[in-house]
C-alpha cells in the first residue's frame, strides 16, 4: 500500500517513460461528493467552503500543470470518478494519468474545505501535515485495465500546496528526461546533481517556513551555521516564490523516502530534507533530519540541518 510513496529514489523503467512521452497526460481533478454535501447540509459555511475548496484545488492543479508540464504533447482534465470509469471500460490506454492520493489511498472530502477553501497559510500547512502525506503518481493503463505506477513523488503533507505540486511535476519530468538521455542512468540519492548544483546556494536566499522550525529555533541560530542568505518566512512567501519560478530563492521540502515496519498496523517513515531551487526545483542540497522523537523522526529544521545543506566548495 505504501510502496508507491517512496519511488522518487528509484529509477523508472525507460520503455515506460518513452511510452508516457507519446501519450496524452490525463490529470485527475476533484469532484463534489454527494454524501459530503449531505453531511454539511446543516453547516452552510462549511458546505460553501467545501465547494470553494474543490473549485480552488481544480484551478490550482490546472494552473500548475498547464504552466510546467512539458514532457508530453497534450493535456486533458477529468474528475477522478471519470478517470476510473475510463480505466474500467478499457478506454484509458491512450493516456498517461497524473494521479493524486493520500497515503492510505483515500482523499477525505471533509479535508478539502479546511485546506483549499481559503488561503494556504502556515496553519493550513500544519493541518495538512497532521493528516499524513500525499502522493502524486504518473500511471499507465495496461490492456488488463489495471493502472501501473511508473513513478511517484511523496509530498511532505497530505494536501499539497501549489509549490508542492510544482516540485512533484518538475521532479518527475527531470527524472524522465534523464532516463531518456542516458541508458545507464540511476537516481539513487541525486548526489551528483546536488554536488553540481550546491554552489548556486550562494546566489539564493534560503526560505524556511515558520511551520518548519521549532519555536525554540531563531533565525540567528540558523545564520550561525549557514553562511549564505537565509530567512524564516510565512509559508505563503515560499508558495508564491515557487509558483512564480523566482530564481532569487531556494526552499526546503521535508519528504518521506522510505517506510520501515514496526508493530502490526504501524510504520515509521524516514524523512529527508531537500533544498530546492524556487526557479525550477533542481536539488541544491540535502540533509537527514538530525533529531529523533519518541515515535518518529522530528521534521523541523534546526541549525544542524542547515549546516548539512552546504557542501565544501
Amino acid at each position: 500500500m505504501l510502496a508507491p510513496a517512496y519511488a522518487q529514489f528509484e529509477t523508472p523503467n525507460r520503455p515506460d517513460v518513452n511510452m508516457i512521452k507519446s501519450k496524452i497526460l490525463l490529470v485527475e481533478t476533484r469532484d463534489l461528493v454527494t454524501r459530503t454535501l449531505m453531511d454539511l447540509e446543516n453547516n452552510p459555511d462549511g458546505k460553501q467552503k467545501y465547494k470553494d475548496g474543490v473549485e480552488n484545488f481544480n484551478q490550482l492543479i490546472q494552473t500548475v500543470v498547464n504552466k510546467y508540464y512539458k514532457f508530453g504533447k497534450k493535456i486533458e482534465y477529468m474528475t477522478a470518478p471519470q478517470v476510473a470509469a475510463l480505466v474500467r471500460d478499457g478506454k484509458a490506454t491512450k493516456y498517461a494519468i497524473l494521479h493524486y492520493t493520500v497515503q492510505n489511498s483515500y482523499v477525505n472530502p471533509m479535508d478539502i474545505g479546511p485546506v483549499y477553501g481559503g488561503e494556504y497559510t502556515d496553519s493550513v500547512r500544519n493541518y495538512s501535515k497532521e493528516k499524513g502525506f500525499g502522493i502524486f503518481s504518473i500511471q499507465l493503463v495496461g490492456t488488463d485495465k489495471k493502472t501501473q505506477d511508473v513513478y511517484s513523488i511523496a509530498m511532505p503533507v497530505a494536501y499539497p500546496s501549489g509549490a508542492d505540486m510544482v516540485y512533484a511535476l518538475q521532479t518527475i519530468q527531470y527524472v524522465f528526461n534523464k532516463v531518456m538521455k542516458s541508458n545507464d542512468y540511476e537516481i539513487k540519492d541525486f548526489r551528483p546533481e546536488i554536488e553540481k548544483n550546491n554552489k548556486k546556494l550562494k546566489r539564493r536566499t534560503l526560505l524556511i517556513a515558520k511551520s518548519q522550525v521549532s519555536p525554540k529555533t531563531t533565525l540567528q541560530d540558523l545564520k550561525d551555521e549557514y553562511q549564505y542568505p537565509i530567512d524564516i518566512v510565512d509559508y505563503k512567501t515560499i508558495n508564491d516564490a515557487v509558483i512564480g519560478g523566482d530564481s532569487s530563492f531556494a526552499f526546503v521540502e521535508v519528504i518521506p523516502v522510505k517506510a520501515t515496519a514496526t508493530t502490526a498496523g504501524k510504520f515509521s517513515a524516514t524523512l529527508k530534507d531537500l533544498v530546492l531551487d524556487a526557479k525550477d526545483c533542481q536539488i541544491l542540497g540535502s540533509a537527514k533530519p538530525g533529531r529523533m522523537a519518541r515515535e518518529k523522526i522530528a521534521d523541523d529544521i534546526t541549525k544542524k540541518e542547515v549546516k548539512g545543506f552546504l557542501i565544501e566548495q
